[in-house]
């Protein structure tokens, strides 16, 4: 898919200066989950031009199971990644292109699902299986001229006029929904805009046979930090549970115009949800008492309830039974 190698940025502003964190896969539940440099053991890229998105095949016997040993990773430890409440810190994600030495963002590592780069999509068409859900005037496009994450192009949605619905949406009965019962969701998001007070969705997931019903999930913006609810607004975290109580300080910012890698695991059997940003986890958004449905229905783009409109980037979007991670 035109992918040769890839330098990670981490955008974000978090909590807690100590919580800076390398762009890597750091899950002690997923055995294997991260993908090392080029020419790592087990790993292969993907580098044919003029491929499709990845997609695996999914027919394979067995599932992976989501506990055991960690992976190896160059992240920190567990009691430095966190991210949450207190003081927030910048940390300007250089979004550098330069293409050095590491890994694909789509390297073909275990649990892989699929994986999009965008590279061989053209600026007047998105690839199969990608469509757009909008209302309003807004805009997708694949845009060649904004840097992208890796590469050369990226999913640009354009909300200029504060429209309701502006979204790139996957849905493919190949890939979801995951045969494990859960699957690992990461893409590299780039914000044209500091995060407002509005409440706004980036990312959501539901059901194809019912949109917008069931235990649907939303992760966005609100209080100028990120959160996301469940089935409407009948459930709800902030990455600073403590918002109200601690004189509102923020919890996780995504910093406007670098790149930063967002993770989430969705499971419908625990049930859990949980986030990690530049990978590092983000403890007050992680939850195992919310419902959780067999998504098989991904957008990514601009879904507004108030505040100003928003211009936002997508790159790199993979989909995996263990965790993917940032390189």
């Amino acid at each position: 898919m035109g992918l040769d190698r890839v330098l990670p940025a981490c955008g974000v502003v978090f909590a807690a200066a100590a919580a800076l964190a390398a762009c890597s896969g750091d899950d002690a539940r997923a055995p294997g989950a991260v993908s090392q440099g080029d020419g790592a053991a087990g790993v292969s890229t993907m580098d044919g031009d003029g491929a499709a998105p990845f997609v695996a095949d999914t027919g394979a016997p067995g599932v992976p199971a989501r506990d055991g040993a960690a992976p190896a990773s160059d992240a920190p430890p567990s009691d430095a990644s966190g991210l949450g409440s207190g003081d927030s810190v910048a940390v300007d994600g250089a979004a550098d292109n330069a293409q050095e030495g590491g890994a694909t963002p789509c390297a073909l590592s275990s649990g892989l699902l699929f994986c999009d780069d965008f590279e061989e999509a053209t600026t007047s068409a998105l690839p199969s299986p990608w469509s757009t859900s909008i209302i309003g005037s807004g805009t997708v496009t694949v845009d060649d001229m904004t840097p992208a994450h890796s590469g050369t192009r990226s999913v640009h949605v354009s909300d200029a006029d504060a429209d309701y619905d502006t979204l790139l949406l996957f849905h493919d009965t190949a890939v979801l929904p995951a045969p494990a019962g859960w699957f690992y969701l990461r893409a590299f998001v780039r914000l044209g805009a500091a995060m407002s007070a509005g409440h706004n969705s980036f990312v959501l997931a539901d059901l194809a046979s019912s949109p917008g019903q069931g235990n649907d999930l939303r992760l966005g913006e609100d209080d100028q930090m990120l959160m996301y609810t469940v089935m409407g607004d009948a459930h709800g975290a902030l990455s600073n549970a403590n918002y109200y109580s601690d004189g509102m300080l923020p919890g996780v910012q995504l910093a406007p115009g670098v790149w930063t890698c967002l993770e989430v695991l969705l499971d419908s059997k625990s049930p859990e949800i949980d986030v990690w940003v530049g990978g590092a986890e983000v403890p007050d958004l992680h939850h195992t008492d919310f419902p959780v449905d067999d998504y098989d229905r991904l957008q990514f783009g601009f879904e507004k309830y108030a505040g100003p409109a928003m211009d936002i980037w997508y790159d790199d979007i993979a989909i995996g039974t263990e965790r993917i991670g940032c390189n």
